[in-house]
């Protein structure tokens, strides 16, 4: 449950290349698994559910702690400069 906390006071922000709000390629669970490795809390990526992402926007993602602790997490994708 201290985990779950952590994770939802996370802001998570994810850069991808993309033409206007259209990604070039896809966000998936291994991209928000890498974002949240780099913000210091190391989750395995089978436990995260995000489905493919292919524009810019706000999003969440569902995130299996424990069989009874499953959390929504909230991130965004935006245009790299």
């Amino acid at each position: 449950k201290k985990i779950a906390e952590a994770l939802k006071a996370l802001d998570i922000k994810i850069t991808a290349k993309a033409g206007g709000e259209k990604l070039f390629g896809s966000i998936t669970n291994i991209d928000i698994a890498s974002a949240l490795e780099t913000a210091g809390q190391p989750i395995d990526r089978k436990f995260i559910t995000s489905g493919v992402v292919k524009r810019t926007g706000k999003y969440a993602a569902t995130v299996r702690l424990h069989r009874e602790v499953v959390i929504e997490l909230p991130y965004e994708i935006v245009a790299e400069v």
